[in-house]
């Protein structure tokens, strides 16, 4: 019977596993950046490497409004890991490229949101720049 319910156990364990592995697929099914970054929904690409894309946000807040996106799909910020260093460091590399490209050193920000301030389940950053066309986000 002790085995019984370790076997028990582990099946519940596992199934438990599957279904998250399974939810988290189907998000990235759904997942709006990635069908951007796969080419099935099109874009304006800005800038685009084997592990980025670069985009113009269709709701801009500012004169300068890029979303800078891994092609992985990352859910969130407190999703990175120490594997993603050479990634999160081409996006601070891209997102210097465009603050000195639209000329915007002297006022610009970079936004990461998380929690229910992140609208697409997907880590990407925004870089503001300029000034603002509405409140800030």
């Amino acid at each position: 019977s002790k085995k019984r319910s370790l076997f028990f156990v582990k099946t519940k364990i596992w199934s438990c596993l599957v279904f998250h592995k399974l939810l988290y697929l189907k998000r990235m099914d759904d997942c709006i950046f990635c069908k951007i970054a796969k080419k099935e929904v099109p874009a304006k690409y800005l800038y685009e490497s084997k592990n980025l894309i670069a985009i113009p946000d269709i709701n801009p807040v500012a004169e300068v409004h890029i979303l800078i996106i891994p092609k992985e799909h990352i859910p969130t910020f407190v999703d990175i890991k120490k594997e993603h260093k050479d990634l999160i460091l081409e996006m601070v590399e891209v997102a210097q490229k465009f603050i000195k490209e639209k000329g915007v050193e002297k006022k610009y920000k970079i936004i990461f949101n998380g929690g229910s301030f992140q609208f697409v389940p997907h880590l990407h950053w925004h870089l503001l720049g300029g000034d603002s066309r509405k409140e800030a986000i």
